[in-house]
């Protein structure tokens, strides 16, 4: 269990100390987080799905199991923060994207592919295209939705949605396998070294936004919206995938995806909505917790 899931923290911790310790500039860490986010994760899933034909990379079981439990995640920490903690609506929309979005490009992917393989390729793409399709948008539309000018910041974020390079090189991925072509060699290789390197990179990256942000205790939502993250959403996911025909390494994949913390960019949508003390504190003490719940899930699953 800790060979497995402790050189993934090391990784992180080691970003996290360069950015601590003034070797490397937090300018520097997010300008890498966005040349794995633009270049390395975008050249790795469109080389996996266009090597692949499309049935063996898009379940519709698995999509609409994985929707099914960060909708009820979700629902649940609106309806918690909204009635059950007296929150605003923005803050309760806050809430409920802690729970259910998980950072499935810088961890998500990284854990479960030392876990399961290459299949967690194909779990991340259809978990990030429930993300970006529905939480996301969801989650947006209820936090603007009570402010002047809501529309447009929607329109804004489905904008940045649609120009993610992630879900573009899925799309395009998609209809490059449809056609039945093979890429050219050169391409091919070129590709193939560039996908080894999104990985490792992506945890750095990761630790270096912890490193970046700033703590602080913050009562009422923030333990929620920690433990809703870390043991609601995977026990949620678990179990739609489990009333779903999905293969186990693929469900595996999926339950890690959603154990991990909450989105790098979460702590924007605080700063958006006016929370930004519990949305940075959620994402620094999910990310530390992490290693933790983790490794528990994975010594219950009995992968440890």
């Amino acid at each position: 269990m800790i060979a497995i899931t402790l050189p993934i923290y090391l990784i992180i911790a080691l970003g996290y100390g360069a950015i601590r310790s003034g070797h490397v500039a937090p300018d520097d860490i997010r300008a890498t987080g966005k040349l794995v986010m633009r270049v390395a994760l975008p050249a790795m899933i469109f080389l996996a799905i266009s090597r692949s034909p499309i049935s063996a990379v898009l379940r519709w079981d698995f999509v609409l199991a994985y929707l099914a439990g960060s909708l009820l995640v979700f629902g649940a920490g609106f309806a918690l923060a909204r009635r059950g903690l007296g929150q605003e609506t923005p803050a309760a929309a806050l809430v409920g994207m802690g729970m259910a979005c998980s950072n499935s490009a810088f961890m998500g992917y990284p854990v479960a592919a030392m876990v399961v393989g290459g299949v967690a390729l194909q779990a991340f793409t259809m978990a990030m295209l429930v993300e970006n399709i529905v939480m996301i948008p969801l989650a947006v539309l209820l936090g603007d939705g009570t402010r002047a000018g809501g529309n447009g910041a929607l329109r804004t974020t489905l904008t940045g949605i649609a120009r993610n390079p992630l879900l573009i090189a899925v799309l395009a991925a998609v209809a490059f396998s449809l056609s039945g072509l093979a890429l050219p060699g050169p391409l091919e290789r070129t590709l193939a070294m560039l996908a080894p390197v999104a990985a490792p990179i992506a945890l750095l990256a990761v630790g270096g936004t912890v490193a970046s942000l700033p703590f602080a205790a913050v009562a009422g939502p923030m333990p929620w919206v920690v433990a809703g993250k870390l043991i609601a959403h995977p026990l949620l996911v678990l179990a739609a995938l489990s009333l779903a025909t999905v293969p186990p390494d693929l469900r595996l994949a999926g339950v890690l995806i959603a154990a991990v913390p909450m989105m790098s960019i979460y702590a924007l949508f605080g700063h958006r909505w006016g929370q930004e003390r519990l949305a940075a504190s959620a994402l620094v003490v999910a990310t530390v917790l992490s290693f933790f719940t983790i490794s528990a899930m994975l010594f219950v699953l009995g992968k440890g």
